[in-house]
């Protein structure tokens, strides 16, 4: 992932409180890789590994850790202007291309008391951009696989053609 710009705006009097309140974070042109076969997805992966490290498993361990980390409370989160730079790896081989992601807005992050910490804003984000490009990369699949069909449309009668025009020995 690539940012184009970012920008944080906090309440200051929060900084050293137990919850950090984030006004708004706002990532412009932000250029994601997003790799796809059969079996799954580059960003799913990231995100399960998140989840495992964070305490999605269910460990007591994790958990107890993540109620004494800092809490943070983000008002809005904007992502807006991205790319996706999408690879398809298919047993028909190799297909790319580069489709626009759609805005992605989140408001009232971890209101209340509570909070929510750095991992958990980690996976909502991650999980909204991965949703995103799950939608937008679906078409484009559809799209690359009615591009290459027309590629070979006419070949088999083109070839037929050649071959009953080349001079006969």
């Amino acid at each position: 992932m690539q940012v184009g710009t970012a920008s944080l705006t906090l309440q200051p009097s929060s900084i050293l409180s137990d919850k950090v309140v984030i006004k708004s974070i706002n990532l412009q042109a932000p250029e994601i890789t997003f790799e796809t076969d059969l079996k799954g997805n580059n960003l799913s992966k990231l995100l399960s590994n998140v989840q495992e490290t964070t305490g999605g498993g269910g460990s007591s361990t994790v958990q107890t850790n993540s109620k004494a980390a800092r809490k943070l409370q983000v008002d809005d989160f904007l992502i807006s202007g991205g790319k996706i730079h999408l690879t398809l790896n298919s047993p028909l081989g190799i297909q790319s291309a580069t489709v626009p992601l759609p805005e992605i807005h989140l408001t009232s992050l971890g209101q209340g008391p509570d909070g929510i910490t750095v991992a958990e804003l980690t996976k909502v984000v991650l999980g909204a951009i991965e949703k995103e490009a799950v939608q937008v990369s679906t078409t484009a699949i559809a799209n690359l696989g009615k591009d290459a069909s027309g590629l070979t449309k006419g070949l088999g009668s083109n070839a037929t053609g050649a071959v009953d025009k080349s001079p006969r020995a």
